[in-house]
């Protein structure tokens, strides 16, 4: 299973899915959208968020932690 399907099937149970990128060890949240994957940093102005393919997701990044509430 690839980081990418984790993601996919945290969605469908958990409000948050908090994840790490492997090569930085930045940690912020991801869902999944129209374009692939949207992670959100935490820049209160969203400049350091950004939108990857699902190939680069499971390449690039983990899943750390499935939030129910």
């Amino acid at each position: 299973m690839t980081e990418y399907d984790r993601l996919v099937l945290a969605e469908k149970t958990c409000h948050t899915i908090e994840v790490r990128e492997k090569a930085t060890g930045k940690e912020g949240v991801a869902n999944t959208c129209e374009d692939g994957v949207r992670v959100f940093y935490g820049a209160d102005d969203g400049s350091d968020d950004k939108t990857v393919s699902p190939e680069t997701f499971s390449r690039d990044f983990e899943v750390i932690a499935e939030i129910e509430h």
